[in-house]
């Protein structure tokens, strides 16, 4: 079965059905992914049915697998963290936790950010639990030129437990959060393979813009955050069983949502892969 392609947003999204990665996809194959991948943002591969080893072993086709302690992960492979509508927050109030709720791009809080995130709907309910997508290109396209001006040269610190968080994240031991100390990104990145301009925002990890009073910064990152989430730059993921979803964390922002039925369980597999380069 030869590979198809099909737009799922309007300006972002796509999926692709005829592969079994079960198989690792040949040089050709892999190339045309992660060409869909740049041109797309969002990719979703249907019908899956993989393992944990060769779900990370498909992965690491689009780059190096990066271990994260904090997340709970499957015996078979180390790579592969568990996301479960289960999760609590074990270390604090034990309380259940719902894994990026807020707007977001996975890994700011680190100085060297993961550059993709794949997830593998392992068990989806039956309706609800759908992630949202949007496009960071497009949101710092549609600013007018005197706000690009002002923001282009501005950096943020990411911190875990930042005092603007929108919701609430996991404990962590002390000695963990140690080996995570603040992390200072550009407003705006330059995405090192495409080359193109994006904002980068992450509404739950953000604490100050460099530079800037207080009040000032949140004002801006309010302003911004409201900005990029604006329905016309984004896309709704809808999870079908077996749908592994690949999304490039450099040009967009996400979310999870909660609203499955009572109940019914949200499993997902997920790998993250190693950025490409400094920014």
């Amino acid at each position: 079965m030869a590979l198809q392609h099909e737009k799922l947003g309007g300006h972002m999204a796509a999926a692709v059905t005829g592969i079994d990665l079960n198989t690792l996809p040949d040089g050709p194959t892999q190339a045309k992914l992660v060409d869909a991948l740049h041109a797309n943002l969002v990719l979703c591969i249907r019908g899956q049915n993989l393992a944990p080893v060769p779900f990370r072993n498909a992965m690491a086709r689009f780059g190096t697998p990066m271990l994260r302690k904090q997340l709970a992960h499957t015996a078979e492979c180390a790579e592969v963290n568990i996301i479960s509508s289960e999760d609590r927050d074990e270390l604090g109030d034990g309380k259940k936790l719902v894994n990026g709720a807020s707007w977001h791009t996975d890994d700011s809080f680190m100085r060297a950010p993961c550059s993709l995130t794949m997830l593998y709907g392992v068990t989806v309910p039956s309706r609800g639990g759908d992630t949202q997508f949007t496009n960071m290109y497009a949101a710092y396209d549609d600013l007018p030129a005197e706000i690009k001006a002002r923001i282009d040269r501005l950096k943020v610190i990411h911190k875990y437990e930042s005092s603007r968080k929108t919701n609430r994240v996991a404990k962590r031991p002390e000695t963990e959060m140690a080996a995570m100390p603040e992390a200072t990104h550009p407003l705006v990145r330059t995405h090192p393979e495409t080359r193109r301009k994006a904002l980068y925002l992450n509404a739950n990890r953000m604490e100050q813009v460099v530079g800037l009073e207080r009040a000032e910064s949140d004002e801006l990152l309010d302003a911004l955050i409201g900005h990029a989430i604006q329905p016309k730059f984004q896309y709704r993921h809808v999870w079908r069983q077996g749908d592994i979803v690949i999304w490039d964390n450099r040009c967009t922002m996400h979310k999870a949502n909660a609203d499955y039925p009572e109940g019914e369980r949200r499993l997902m597999h997920r790998v993250i892969v190693a950025g490409t380069e400094p920014f």
